[in-house]
């Protein structure tokens, strides 16, 4: 049969889980057909029916709005299946179908299939008949051209069939009301269902894990820190070092992740001068500190951004004339370089209500 599209098809079978996937070592084949699974962030799902499911998976949640007719791309993809319907004949196998969705006339599709460890029956007035126990997948991954991952592709929508040959039936307006829904209202309320998701309040056949399709939230964490600093003070430069705790709890708010930070610190400052006796002498002068941050939760790994942070230090000890007594130290705002190992902070010290008030700005490196 004579095309104008020309297929790349990759077809293996394999005998394990068809959707396995070592991320550890990534392939070419894999750059080409999968989306980076550390740079999603937004995963939403769509009960069809008879236990069939449409999944949306983003990188950036602006290229929701961008992802075009649903209803077009699945007719597509069927139609450039349509020359490998013979390779995939056979009912009993599971399937994982992947296409990416491009606007070159070369089309890329991928597929695996798999035989399950046992073989199932069903039993009807005495007859035996094979019984196909697993779901097909059929991944159809595009990029929008734009966003945070616009060199490649950015979205995947991924189907979860009885059948693959199911698939077409839904392409009849059903898929673009459902991803039209998403759009207009994943910024909506959601409420958690029976099974534990949480499920879009204007339409609940549209769950996620968390509202909004966020998902892989950490827990609550208790870190020690440590970090060494210099700051200015007065017409000093003291360098310092700083030892403490930080409490990270997060929690949704109004359907978004929000991380907060607790912290205490014992931060010596050191000061250089020569004593009564003319010898050089080290001046310890040491902050007891609290500190508190919010901000938008980030996926694991990955250092959140704080849209509030403050910070009270208290002088505890002093040594020599440097630091006025009953010294207090405010920090507001933190500027952070290089994935968050250093931070800069403005400072402010004052004393006996306001006294001697000094501007300063403190530089720290995390380790």
């Amino acid at each position: 049969m004579k095309r104008t599209v020309s297929l790349l098809v990759l077809c293996c079978s394999i005998a394990g889980m068809v959707c396995a996937q070592d991320k550890t070592n990534v392939t070419n084949e894999d750059k080409t057909f999968e989306l980076p699974a550390d740079k999603i962030t937004r995963r939403f799902q769509v009960d069809l029916d008879k236990g069939n499911k449409m999944e949306v998976e983003l990188i950036d949640i602006a290229d929701l709005e961008r992802i075009g007719n649903a209803d077009s791309l699945v007719r597509d993809f069927l139609q450039n299946l349509a020359p490998l319907k013979d390779s995939l004949s056979d009912d009993l196998l599971y399937k994982r179908i992947d296409y990416v969705i491009e606007t070159a006339p070369a089309k890329k599709i991928r597929i695996r299939q798999g035989r399950p460890n046992s073989t199932s029956y069903v039993i009807q007035q005495g007859e035996a008949a094979a019984l196909k126990l697993e779901q097909d997948t059929i991944n159809l991954a595009g990029s929008t051209g734009t966003g945070k991952n616009k060199a490649g592709l950015s979205y995947r929508i991924s189907f979860f069939m009885n059948s693959w040959s199911e698939l077409g039936a839904y392409a009849d307006g059903r898929l673009n009301e459902k991803l039209r829904a998403l759009k207009q209202n994943y910024r909506t309320n959601w409420t958690r269902g029976k099974d534990g998701r949480m499920h879009l309040t204007n339409d609940p056949a549209i769950s996620a894990k968390m509202g909004q399709g966020l998902f892989d939230m950490p827990g609550d964490m208790l870190a020690l820190t440590a970090a060494a600093g210099a700051q200015n003070y007065k017409n000093y430069f003291a360098p310092s070092f700083s030892l403490g705790a930080t409490v990270t709890t997060s929690i949704i708010s109004r359907n978004s992740r929000i991380k907060r930070e607790i912290g205490i610190y014992w931060e010596p400052m050191f000061f250089f001068g020569k004593n009564s006796n003319g010898k050089l002498t080290t001046y310890r002068n040491d902050f007891l500190t609290l500190s508190y941050g919010q901000g938008p939760e980030k996926r694991v790994g990955r250092e959140s951004s704080m849209l509030f942070i403050f910070s009270v230090g208290y002088l505890v000890h002093r040594e020599g004339d440097y630091v006025a007594p009953h010294t207090i130290r405010i920090g507001a705002g933190r500027l952070s370089l290089f994935e968050g190992k250093t931070k800069l902070e403005p400072m402010l010290y004052f004393n006996d209500f306001f006294k001697g008030v000094t501007p300063g700005i403190r530089l720290m490196q995390y380790f």
